[in-house]
């Protein structure tokens, strides 16, 4: 999965790098008049000697970023189903008449949880100094 950013800014080894987000119609459809393409800077480790200014191809890792995407959204999503399942049967089994209500209630407190489990994940993956993506070449 290959992109095009902008260096903006140099800091030590690591280089502020401007990507232009990719719509889900790719920005180039004849089906609206204009797609609002949304921009985003991130920072990375300058291995090429890039410049201020210089247009780079950025390479990210597709096993990587599958794995990131499965935490941020696998993990809340399996916390909500189990705190339902878990708060429907419990509530069921004392016998109140709106189960579903307080177990859906018990599934957003696991839902509030699971937010800080994935926020304990980043922390970690971040200590790691694991690198989803990089700069591979300066185009320009």
């Amino acid at each position: 999965m290959e992109q095009v950013g902008l260096v903006r800014k140099i800091r030590n080894n690591e280089a502020e790098v401007e990507v232009r987000r990719i719509s889900g119609c790719g920005g180039n459809c004849s089906s609206c008049a204009s797609c609002e393409v949304k921009k985003v800077t991130v920072c990375l480790k300058n291995n090429i000697g890039a410049k201020e200014g210089d247009l780079v191809e950025i390479k990210a890792m597709p096993k990587k970023v599958l794995k990131y995407t499965l935490i941020a959204y696998m993990v809340p999503f399996i916390m909500l189903v189990l705190g339902i399942m878990l708060g429907v049967n419990y509530f069921q089994s004392i016998g109140l008449k709106n189960y579903e209500m307080y177990g859906f209630g018990v599934g957003m407190v696991f839902l509030a949880i699971s937010f800080l489990i994935v926020k304990l994940i980043d922390k970690y993956i971040s200590k790691k100094d694991e690198e989803v993506m990089e700069m591979t070449r300066i185009l320009k």
